[in-house]
């Protein structure tokens, strides 16, 4: 019986979490929170739920009423990195993420975070150490290889940020950003070929035979590329 009566406050919370009730959410948590103030259920749903109407700034007060308790509480932290995030508190983001990182040195959300972070303030090589490290243990995080590419580009290392835009265009190729902002690095490196090409999702190495292929027979690049495209649309159907 007891055990039953300590579920009903997490299934309530979770049928108000599906049903988007965040006021309602937050409402309960209050009612809970005066039977007992110390209640870690209702201190980490009413954080969430602060997070999800916009109210950061109670989010972070209840996540520290939980740190007080347990300065190592995941949930807790995790949350106030949200809501940092969210205020623009770049440099409490930091600390948040140091604090995950210090019980999981490989957290990839806190590496990411903090990687972010670090480019709000200025310090883009720190950013970049973080993100080198989410690829260390995940080579295809799609944030490390984006926020990687992003940063190289915003200081000019342009053809360092196009390897990484590349490998997102071969890993995952609906990802449009990748092509616009490899388009835009060559554009910015006087490559107009490459330009044209990245910009219609041509990898590197697709775009290397493309070049080839206009050289080897005296073409321009966009016609070797509509030549291609045509052969590629003429094998994919079954006409006699």
């Amino acid at each position: 019986m007891v055990g039953l009566i300590e579920q009903e406050p997490i299934l309530r919370l979770k049928k108000l979490f599906d049903a988007k009730e965040f006021d309602e959410i937050i409402t309960y948590c209050h009612e809970l929170l005066k039977n007992n103030g110390d209640n870690l259920i209702a201190l980490q749903n009413i954080s969430t739920a602060y997070i999800m109407v916009g109210a950061n700034d109670d989010a972070i007060k209840y996540c520290e009423k939980i740190l007080e308790k347990d300065p190592t509480d995941e949930h807790a932290l995790k949350n106030k990195v949200f809501a940092n995030e969210k205020l623009e508190n770049h440099n409490q983001v930091i600390i948040c993420c140091d604090n995950i990182l210090d019980k999981h040195q490989n957290d990839i959300d806190a590496l990411v975070a903090k990687g972010i972070a670090y480019n709000k303030i200025g310090n883009h090589e720190k950013a970049m150490e973080n993100y080198k490290i989410v690829l260390n243990n995940d080579e295809k995080n799609i944030d490390a290889l984006m926020n990687m590419a992003v940063t190289l580009k915003f200081l000019k290392r342009f053809d360092d940020a196009i390897q990484y835009y590349d490998t997102i265009q071969k890993l995952y190729p609906n990802v449009k950003r990748a092509s616009i902002e490899k388009y835009e690095s060559f554009t910015e490196l006087g490559e107009k070929d490459d330009a044209f090409l990245a910009a219609q999702g041509i990898t590197i190495d697709e775009a290397n035979k493309i070049k080839k292929q206009a050289k080897d027979n005296e073409y321009t690049i966009q016609h070797a590329f509509s030549l291609r495209r045509f052969y590629e649309l003429e094998k994919n159907n079954h006409w006699l």
